[in-house]
This record gives structure tokens, C-alpha cells and sequence, in this order.
């Protein structure tokens, strides 16, 4: 029983060694004609590559062709695109209400409808105190001399600091104080929040001596509680550039959120001139404070000087 059993297995073993060294020898003939076989005609093979190969230098060209052409529309591009941003620019200008830090690019001949001056005296500013400054003055005669001294003697914020907080900018029409350093201290139309202020001088050109160095230079803003306030707010120091425009704007380096309605300007020095200081025009910009009256009815003592006069 077990030579019966184990009969066909030896069968089965034999029929596989059969098929394993059929299919050795078919693969290995195949080897043998593709390596060591007699050479077949290449010249088909040689002209598919041909072709191919002619195929990709055309794509190539065709890619190169484009990128040329591209770099041409870039280039076109790049000339007009200065000239598109400069004209949409000037036409948001136009449309666009000016904005508060933008009070350089406003039209200097319309300032004053453009941008609030809380210190304008036909709006209700006041100077108010000129402190230790001396009025630069040519007497042409010893009375008006004696005037003049009269005048600084009785009442310390002089008259013609006022031309500050006034309109008009002509050459001369400024206010002309001795060395390179002044203040006066400016009573606004109200409590306000100073956010800026602006100053005026007038430009070379139309100077008569075709030069600026009287303009002051460095200059400080202070807010003030009282015309003797010791702790004044230091709102900054700034300075006005000559070869600039005639109205210059400055934001307030330490804005405050308290409302003031006393501001003192202090000229620190001035573009070089060794005799005097000219200053044309001084604005103060900001924002009402809601609910405070108008302290051009609220005088201390001292101006009720200024007041009368």
C-alpha cells in the first residue's frame, strides 16, 4: 500500500523538473538569439529615434518662440506700469477727501479751508504771552522808539505777535523777534486735542534778498494747564526744513488725551540769520474737545490786558 501511495507523487515531482527545464531552455535560446544572435536591421529603429528626436527640437523651438515673446509683453509691461500707478494715484488724490496725515500734499495757497486752525485769530485765538522774547523792531525815530518800549513795558504778549495766528504771508508780514530764540503762548477758540500743528514761512524766491535764514528751524509745542503752568505737556521738538514748502505739517510726537486750550511755541534756534527770527505763520490742528466752552469769555488777569487792547 504505501509503493501505491507514493507512485504518483514521483510522477507529479517528474512532471515538474520537465516543465521547470523546458521553460529554462526556451528563455535561455531567447537570451541567446537577442545577445549573441546574428544583427537585425536597425535602420527602422534609427528612424523612429530620428523622428523622435526632430519632434523635440521643434516643441523646443515652439517653448522658446513663446518665452521670447513673453519676456517682450513683461518688458512692454514694466515701462507702463510707473506711468498707470503715477495717474491712478493722482486720480485717488482727486477723488479722495484729504486726510489727516496727509497735510503735506494739500494745496498750499487754500490751507486754511482745507485743514482746521484752532489758534486763528478771527476764529477767536489769542497771543496771550511772549514770555522774555524781544520784538526786532527798526524805529525811525526816537518816538517810535519810545512807543515801542512803552508798549513792551505794559503788555508782555506784543502786538505783533499777533500777525502768527492771522492770515496773510506776505514778505514782512511776520513776526521778527531778536536772536534765534522766542515762544509765545497761543489761548486756542477752545479746549482742544492737538493732533498737529503746522508752520509758515515764506519761500526763497519771493524773499527780496532771495534767501531764508531768519526761518526758524527747531522749535517745541507745549500744552499748557495755565499761562504759569510749571508741568507743561511736551507734545515735541520739530523742525522746519527751508528747502521744503512754505507750509509745513507736523504730527505731535506725544499726543495727549487731555484737551488743552493754551499752547506755547518756544523757536529753539533758526536757519542761520545772527540778527533776528521770522515767524510767519503759526497753526494749531487737533479736535474739539465735546462739552467744553469756549474760554474766549474765561480770562485769567493778565489777559485782560491783551483783551483791552
Amino acid at each position: 500500500m504505501d509503493y501505491d501511495y507514493e507512485n504518483p507523487g514521483c510522477l507529479r515531482n517528474l512532471f515538474r523538473s520537465f516543465v521547470c527545464a523546458t521553460l529554462s531552455l526556451l528563455l535561455f535560446f531567447h537570451f541567446y538569439t537577442y545577445v549573441w544572435g546574428p544583427p537585425q536591421d536597425s535602420n527602422g529603429d534609427l528612424s523612429d529615434i530620428k523622428y523622435v528626436v526632430m519632434q523635440l527640437t521643434r516643441g523646443l523651438s515652439e517653448v522658446n518662440r513663446k518665452h521670447e515673446q513673453l519676456q517682450g509683453e513683461m518688458e512692454r509691461m514694466s515701462a507702463v506700469i510707473p506711468a498707470a500707478t503715477a495717474a491712478a494715484g493722482r486720480a485717488r488724490d482727486a477723488l479722495q477727501p484729504p486726510r489727516r496725515n496727509n497735510h503735506q500734499a494739500l494745496d498750499v495757497h487754500d490751507y486754511d479751508r482745507q485743514v482746521t486752525d484752532y489758534a486763528l485769530e478771527s476764529a477767536g485765538g489769542r497771543v496771550v504771552d511772549t514770555g522774555d522774547t524781544i520784538e526786532h523792531v527798526i524805529h525811525e525815530s526816537p518816538v517810535g522808539w519810545a512807543l515801542h518800549t512803552l508798549t513792551a513795558l505794559v503788555c508782555r504778549g506784543c502786538l505783533g505777535a499777533s500777525v502768527i495766528i492771522r492770515p496773510g504771508t506776505l514778505p514782512g508780514e511776520c513776526w521778527a523777534f531778536r536772536g534765534s530764540k522766542g515762544e509765545a503762548t497761543i489761548r486756542l477758540l477752545g479746549t482742544v486735542q492737538v493732533t498737529g500743528v503746522s508752520v509758515e514761512h515764506i519761500s526763497a524766491h519771493i524773499s527780496p534778498t532771495r534767501e531764508i535764514s531768519s526761518a526758524p528751524r527747531l522749535f517745541q509745542i507745549e500744552g499748557l494747564e495755565s499761562r504759569v503752568d510749571p508741568y507743561p505737556h511736551d507734545f515735541g521738538t520739530f523742525e522746519y526744513d527751508k528747502e521744503g514748502k512754505p507750509i509745513q505739517y507736523f504730527d505731535v510726537l506725544h499726543p495727549s488725551t487731555k484737551g488743552y486750550y493754551l499752547i506755547r511755541v518756544k523757536v529753539l534756534s533758526n536757519w542761520g540769520h545772527s540778527v533776528y527770527t521770522c515767524l510767519y505763520r503759526f497753526r494749531v490742528h487737533g479736535e474739539l474737545v465735546p462739552g467744553q466752552a469756549s474760554h474766549n469769555t474765561v480770562m485769567d488777569e493778565g489777559d485782560l490786558f491783551i483783551e483791552k487792547e
